[in-house]
């Protein structure tokens, strides 16, 4: 029993490595066996002890890296080598299970899984713009120790493989959680269907503002509001409306005037 617990340990931290550097986690792999440091493949995967396998893995590690500290060419290059790292995943996963057949089927999907999730949250926690190029180098740059780092004590110490997919659950809570903070602030901000947002809302028994120079709308059939005292205005060539006193006439105050 508590040899498939130390062997699921390190199917899951070599998995998880290999899903951020896995050309770098199968080359520390290879040197390990390869000097015969503790640590033995299976002989299903004997093959990555040649020094020349070896030395491949280390070329494609360095590309891996270069790669990943260019603008634009990060982002793409996980996408293109996707299949690549679950592969990786699952070589690293079942390389070391010393249990037959089983522990290589075990090992391999419990390290594919392994590199998919971790290489699902490191795509999201990547942030798509950057200050400066020497921010994205140093980001990358400490991907790669702690890739290394990570590889030789999941060797040496196979429940540390567990911290490694702890971490990474850890943060994909952290990036869901706050995911889905912004998209309910953003639902907030919408206003409902059927909403006016063109014009501002005009308190009960106030006019509207309207800007200097602009008279205001008048409805039709009304007239415009005149001040107390003051004349509405007249159109050019149009006499303005004569106002009779109450009480008189309209025939008498005409009469009034052919007498005189």
């Amino acid at each position: 029993m508590t040899a498939w617990i130390l062997a699921i340990g390190r199917m899951l931290g070599l998995g998880s490595i290999a899903g951020i550097r896995p050309s770098l986690t199968l080359a520390v792999i290879g040197v390990v066996g390869y000097f015969d440091w503790g640590i033995e493949t299976n002989s299903t995967f004997s093959w990555l002890n040649h020094w020349l396998v070896i030395g491949i893995f280390v070329v494609l590690a360095i590309l891996e890296s270069t790669f990943d500290k260019i603008s634009k060419l990060d982002r793409l290059q996980d996408r293109l080598i996707m299949p690549y790292r679950l592969v990786i995943g699952g070589i690293a996963g079942a390389c070391t299970i010393p249990f037959g057949w089983r522990g290589v089927v075990v090992g391999a999907a419990v390290g594919a899984g392994a590199a998919w999730f971790a290489q699902y949250t490191k795509h999201l926690s990547r942030p798509k713009s950057v200050p400066s190029e020497a921010v994205r180098a140093l980001i990358s740059a400490a991907e790669d120790l702690g890739a290394f780092l990570g590889s030789v004590l999941v060797l040496a110490v196979p429940y540390f493989g567990y911290a490694c997919v702890g971490v990474t659950g850890f943060i994909y809570w952290r990036l869901r959680d706050r995911r889905r903070a912004k998209y309910r602030q953003m639902r907030r901000a919408v206003p409902p269907p059927g909403t006016d947002v063109t014009s501002p809302p005009v308190a009960s028994g106030t006019s509207p503002p309207v800007a200097a120079g602009v008279s205001p709308p008048v409805a039709s059939g009304t007239s415009p509001p005149v001040a107390s005292g003051t004349s509405p205005p007249v159109a050019a060539g149009v006499s303005p409306p004569v106002t009779l006193d109450a009480g008189v006439n309209v025939a008498d105050a005409g009469r009034g005037e052919d007498e005189r």
